[in-house]
């Protein structure tokens, strides 16, 4: 059997990028892990899941893969799976070098004098947890980012904008896999008979990850109708944007046509007086800016009156 590293006394590691092929199948045949809890582990993309057979549980998690440097609305947060694997008397956890890196700080506050299976629910928790700063942080970053969209709507904010919307996403999904999950785990027929603390604890982890998910969702809908506003207000000054310049199009033009009659070889009154040509400019500009002022005029005196309406 191959020597692997302890988080604590009831708790072992296994780093699979460390790990050969020689020691994961030492540990298949000897009955230490299933075969295909290390096809779980290896995938990156796993979804958060559990499985239990006979005497053995395997559960998938997703924990917050955090940033060392302080939360910005331009980093966007990731969620990592790890695996826990419980046979009858072990734990196991295992990950990568980043994943296992994440989880180091939950350690010193498991109590390891409780069973594998209540420790297994204490890291749930634990890592459910960990979730909790960012929250807030993004709260944070949201209330500011709302008051400086409200100073001024710029490329930068609403990028910023975006950028925690996406990163809000990735950790609702990841948390409602969890509770998800977590709510399987309390259905199944071998946590039916589970000692009171034992039960405790998963309830605990059941409502830290329920709560997370609300908090989650709640984020996700204010800062999406965040966007959907903003975006009708982009939308509207885009489309004023585009009456001014269809009617400043409109005036120009008109001005270019009638000028051009001069340059054909047509007889026009007064085309051989040299000074015509200023009277006509002058003359088709006033009428031109005429007509784009009352243009401009009806299109946003309609605006007004539709917007009365609504």
């Amino acid at each position: 059997m191959p020597t692997l590293p302890k988080a604590s006394s009831a708790i072992t590691l296994i780093n699979l990028d460390q790990l050969t092929e020689h020691d994961q199948e030492a540990l298949v045949s000897e009955g230490l892990i299933d075969a295909e809890v290390f096809d779980y582990a290896k995938d990156k993309n796993e979804t958060s899941f559990m499985e239990e057979n006979k005497e053995k549980l395997t559960i998938v998690f997703q924990i917050l893969d955090r940033q060392e440097e302080a939360y910005h609305p331009n980093h966007i947060p990731r969620v990592i799976p790890i695996t826990l694997f419980l046979n009858d008397q072990s734990l196991y956890i295992l990950g990568h070098d980043h994943s296992l890196a994440l989880i180091e700080e939950v350690f010193p506050g498991l109590d390891e004098s409780r069973s594998p299976r209540h420790l297994v629910f204490q890291l749930l928790t634990a890592f459910t947890k960990q979730y909790v700063p960012l929250m807030d942080e993004i709260a944070q970053q949201r209330d500011k980012l709302i008051e400086a969209l409200r100073q001024k709507a710029n490329k930068t904010n609403l990028e910023s904008l975006a950028n925690l919307q996406s990163g809000t996403v990735y950790i609702l999904m990841g948390s409602k896999q969890n509770e998800q999950m977590l709510a399987e785990l309390k259905d199944m027929p071998g946590q039916q008979d589970l000692e009171e603390d034992d039960a405790e604890q998963l309830r605990d982890a059941i409502i830290e990850a329920r709560q997370l998910s609300n908090m989650c969702d709640l984020n996700t809908r204010v800062l999406k109708e965040i966007s959907s506003s903003y975006n009708n207000v982009l939308s509207n000054n885009l489309n004023n944007n585009v009456t001014s310049l269809t009617i400043f199009s409109i005036g120009i033009s008109i001005i270019a046509m009638v000028t051009s009659f001069y340059g054909m070889n047509v007889k026009l009154p007064f085309a051989k007086v040299d000074s015509v040509w200023f009277w006509i400019v002058l003359t088709t500009s006033f009428v031109a800016l005429l007509i784009m002022v009352v243009m401009y005029w009806y299109v946003h005196k309609r605006n007004r009156n539709a917007s009365k309406r609504i």
